[in-house]
């Protein structure tokens, strides 16, 4: 009788969705829902029973009243980039793709801003903007293929993030559907609003578990005309911190530093297997440096004063990347480590900690004596000027019983480490289902209270995202 029930209730909505957007956007087919209840953890995959994919903001709210009255949890949906689980339906139900919120609505050039549904591809939205000569400065590595509403969602970094923050430094006002169905905007289309509770900031970085994001008001900023990468090569992990330190300590403001240590260089020089810039003998970690300016003059400046730091960690000759090509053949060993992570039969375990800069180097080395103490192989890469470091375990494709334990144990003690030193568990990432266990080492029982009491306030049936963040 309670299988029966729930079959009921299954075609109930599915019907009553079909009526909503048209059959041509409801899905309940195995081969219609394939790739679709998984993302890019790990390789999870969870079964679940209907796909919808709505094309307006009145068809999402319509949704939500119809799961909200069956009690049908929601999963919502972007690009399915994320990497902790935040798209993942782990309590069947609905997934709720945002494909077809693809519209890039429009730009205001005197006031600054890009108004975007919440399916744009990242990168689409970027050359939109900056052909018009503005910039959107943070810009995930997987700008290619993620989605503006899931990068709001999950709060995304970038390389860029040292010099321009993250994403919730350029929401300026959200379209959100509540899990009940009513629809509000979170701000104003301003650049100074002190109108009230800052539910903008509410909604960013909250991984879909309040509320659905259907459009985007991003503050833009002017697109610098210079800019130019940076190599350097040193032969050991702490001259490259120093070099690190000395550039926060400086005037310099470089838009990326991005660290490469030796365990992420050499597996990912293995895994191209071609000449790279740097790759030899005695060179055990990269420091990438990009630097942007509106003048010439500036970025000559910024460029001196960046090579008289680097000259006193390294013995090697720093390299400069003016040219496209130039700067592509510097990146690509940084860029293709997420590929060799992947290959061979590997998979790994994302940890994006963010610590003081003061900690990072002890981090790293901690780090890496947990994972060897647990016959766990590492690859420590990352943005390292505002101390998140991606330090990824680094497991087999079919993962056994004791390589599972052994990484669950190596985890625990890293985040342990991590908050005890000031550190978060997540600097870009978030939490969704991977970390939400580890949220009671950061967090005060009060502290996870008042969040819990917020998710209760606007989602009393808990439809939305079950099982992520808390």
């Amino acid at each position: 009788m309670i299988i029966d029930n729930v079959i009921s209730r299954e075609k109930q909505v599915a019907d009553a969705l079909t009526g909503i957007c048209g059959g041509k956007y409801v899905f309940t087919g195995a081969d219609d829902l394939y790739g679709y209840g998984k993302d890019q953890t790990l390789d999870l995959d969870f079964p679940f029973d209907i796909l919808v994919k709505p094309g307006t903001v009145e068809e999402v709210a319509a949704i939500m009243e119809v799961c909200n009255k069956h009690r049908v949890p929601v999963t919502p949906r972007a690009g399915g980039s994320g990497v902790t689980g935040g798209a993942l339906p782990v309590n069947r139900g609905v997934v709720l793709s945002v494909e077809r919120l693809n519209r890039i609505i429009g730009i205001n050039e005197t006031d600054g801003y890009i108004i975007v549904e919440s399916g744009v591809i990242t990168a689409d939205m970027c050359r939109h903007a900056e052909e018009r000569g503005l910039y959107f400065p943070v810009a995930p590595s997987s700008a290619g293929y993620s989605m503006v509403g899931g990068n709001v969602a999950e709060n995304a970094g970038s390389i860029n993030s040292c010099r321009y923050g993250t994403t919730s430094q350029y929401v300026m006002n959200l379209e959100v559907v509540l899990p009940t169905g009513e629809v509000i905007w979170t701000g104003a289309n301003v650049s100074k609003n002190a109108t009230g509770f800052n539910l903008t900031q509410l909604f960013v970085g909250s991984e879909g578990v309040l509320g659905i994001i259907t459009k985007v008001v991003y503050r833009l900023v002017p697109k610098p005309t210079h800019d130019v990468s940076l190599l350097a090569g040193f032969a050991s992990l702490e001259d490259a911190c120093n070099a690190i330190t000395a550039i926060r300590r400086s005037a310099l403001q470089p838009s990326a530093v991005e660290l490469v240590c030796e365990n992420a260089l050499r597996m990912t020089s293995a895994y191209l297997n071609e000449p790279l810039p740097l790759v030899e003998e005695g060179i055990t970690t990269h420091l990438l440096v990009n630097l942007q300016d509106f003048t010439e003059e500036g970025l000559m400046h910024s460029m001196e004063l960046a090579g008289n730091i680097l000259e006193q960690y390294t013995a090697w000759n720093i390299l400069t990347g003016t040219t496209a090509q130039e700067k592509e053949k510097m990146w690509k060993l940084r860029f293709s480590i997420g590929s060799a992570l992947m290959s061979e039969g590997r998979k790994y375990r994302d940890i994006d900690i963010s610590v003081p800069l003061s900690s990072l180097y002890r981090y790293i080395r901690r780090v890496e004596e947990i994972a060897a103490s647990h016959g766990m192989p590492l690859a420590c890469f990352g943005h390292a000027l505002d101390g998140n470091l991606h330090t990824m375990l680094v497991l087999n494709e079919d993962t056994g019983e004791e390589e599972t334990e052994n990484a669950a144990r190596a985890v625990n003690e890293i985040y342990s480490y991590a908050i005890d030193n000031g550190g978060v568990i997540s600097g870009e990432h978030g939490i969704g289902l991977l970390q939400k266990e580890f949220m009671p080492m950061q967090f005060s029982g009060p502290h996870l209270q008042l969040m819990q009491q917020i998710k209760q306030l606007l989602d009393p049936n808990g439809i939305l995202n079950p099982g992520k963040v808390l």
